[in-house]
């Protein structure tokens, strides 16, 4: 389906060195491009907040797994004592 777009020059221009380096029409490089780009648009659109997050979040957390983990040490030691006294 033919459809007309306007382009500045700094776009065309983009444009047209892409297709030469893709041995490619213009009119080809712009459907990969719409495909391309809006497919991923679209599959982002669909992700659930938690999968975005997931997404972003950094290996390693925000540092207070340690925190967290040592708290955990930290009771058990403290339950282990007060079941020691108990059991004397």
């Amino acid at each position: 389906m033919p459809i007309s777009i306007r382009l500045d020059r700094e776009s065309e221009d983009i444009l047209q060195k892409v297709a030469d380096s893709l041995h490619t029409t213009r009119s080809k490089a712009i459907r990969n491009a719409v495909k391309n780009y809006y497919t991923k648009f679209l599959e982002e659109k669909q992700k659930t907040p938690w999968e975005i997050y997931q997404a972003i979040h950094m290996p390693g957390g925000s540092g207070h797994g340690k925190r967290v983990q040592k708290g955990k040490e930290s009771l058990k030691e403290y339950l282990d004592s007060k079941r020691k006294k108990w059991s004397s």
